[in-house]
């Protein structure tokens, strides 16, 4: 049996070392990554990372055929190859792979044997959430955290099936599809980076349907830049910061080893003070995990709320209805970490594929992704854990389909597009 890391590095056997050009993992590319085994412990070789740091790594057994047949969660420890070397990559809302919950008892030893994973497909079309259950409006509980209530957001990434850059007048297109959406009504949209010229794009396209953006620095790297471009954007357009809700510094930089907490925090200081002289005075954050905030709380102490992505379809242990539990105790487990137990938690990510490989219980399907989204829907309306944004508006038919994300990777959309 053949075990792979989610960050795609296959492991043979004990101690055989495998080697991958190049690996996706939340955001970004990792060139020159060696995975070995000595000892139990799970080390990574990365030629960029920043340092030595243990992060959460999930772990994909695969039959021969490369199928997924089951996932654990373990620590691995990420150790530089040589010296960092800058990367760049598309900022795109490509998640890769986010760590399931660990599977009580099954860390780390021989997976159960399970039957081979299922490839679901579906030929129904994208279609609104489904009404709930019972009829007439759910009441705005307020929150304990400082949400008066509950509002809903979506992410969008600006590029064709093929990886180009969307126009202007298909981006407006697509926000006009976003605001036709009522259950629940968007007030939010998030964007990832400042790559083909989205900012200025976007912004337009925000005006016209009256929704407020949530803003990417993409990584770490040539921060200065990336900061300018969202300026210059933010500054063309008729709303200017009041069109901003939030700003955030990279997205899963410390999950997938590519920075350490420590160098997101400065990273969020410097961004900030730029950002406040450019005269935007709105929250600044960092985006990650659960998983990794729970292990790197200070990632909420620099931020001015606690952003977090939290995907219940990757726990094998948990079905679409009960998405919305699922995400729901993870924001309560965020909070027992942080210093300030009454900061705002805001899912940044939350979905649900509706094609790929089955996850255990965790099933893709059209008819599923529905049930999901609005199961995690209407647990934030009922019990208002903290803001949410569902991943995401529209498929990403450009990204590349790999087995650690059960070939989901390019199905999350939730409404067609032209």
């Amino acid at each position: 049996m053949k075990a792979t890391l989610v960050t795609g590095l296959a492991l043979f056997g004990s101690r055989v070392a495998g080697q991958l050009a190049e690996i996706r993992h939340g955001h970004m590319r990792l060139p020159g990554m060696v995975i070995t085994d000595t000892d139990g412990k799970k080390v990574i070789m990365v030629e960029n990372a920043a340092a030595q740091s243990d992060v959460p790594g999930v772990i994909v057994y695969v039959d021969p055929k490369s199928s997924v047949i089951r996932t654990t969660t373990e620590m691995v420890h990420i150790r530089p190859l040589s010296k960092p070397t800058a990367v760049r990559a598309r900022p795109t809302a490509a998640r890769g792979p986010h760590p399931p919950v660990h599977i009580p008892g099954h860390g780390g030893g021989a997976p159960i044997p399970q039957p081979p994973a299922t490839l679901v497909t579906s030929t129904l079309p994208p279609s609104p959430i489904p009404p709930k259950a019972k009829p007439g409006p759910q009441p705005q509980k307020p929150s304990s955290d400082g949400n008066a209530t509950f509002q809903a957001g979506v992410t969008y990434s600006p590029y064709n099936p093929d990886g180009t850059c969307r126009t202007a007048a298909q981006i407006l297109d697509d926000f006009h599809r976003i605001a036709a959406q009522s259950d629940p009504p968007f007030s939010l949209v998030r964007i990832y980076g400042v790559d083909c010229d989205q900012v200025a794009r976007v912004m337009p396209a925000a005006d016209a349907i009256g929704v407020k953006l949530f803003m990417g620095i993409f990584n770490l790297d040539d921060l200065s830049s990336q900061i300018d471009a969202l300026v210059v954007g933010v500054r063309a357009s008729s709303r200017g910061w009041d069109a901003v809700d939030t700003v955030s510094v990279g997205n899963e930089l410390v999950n997938n080893g590519q920075a350490t907490a420590k160098q997101v925090m400065d990273a969020v200081a410097a961004a900030r003070a730029s950002l406040r002289s450019a005269g935007y005075q709105g929250p600044v954050v960092t985006v990650d995990t659960f998983l990794a905030v729970e292990r790197n709380p200070i990632l909420c102490d620099a931020s001015d709320y606690c952003a977090v992505n939290i995907h219940a379809f990757f726990d094998a242990n948990t079905a679409a209805g009960e998405a919305g539990n699922f995400v729901a105790r993870k924001v309560l487990d965020v909070k027992e970490v942080l210093s300030n137990k009454d900061m705002k938690v805001v899912v940044t990510e939350s979905g649900w594929p509706w094609q790929g490989n089955t996850n255990g219980k965790a099933v893709p399907g059209r008819e599923n992704q529905r049930t999901a989204v609005r199961s995690i829907v209407d647990v934030f309306q009922r019990e208002a854990p903290g803001g949410l944004i569902l991943f995401t508006a529209f498929d990403d038919g450009w990204k590349k389909a790999e087995p650690w994300t059960f070939y989901a990777e390019q199905f999350w959309g939730m409404y067609p597009q032209s």
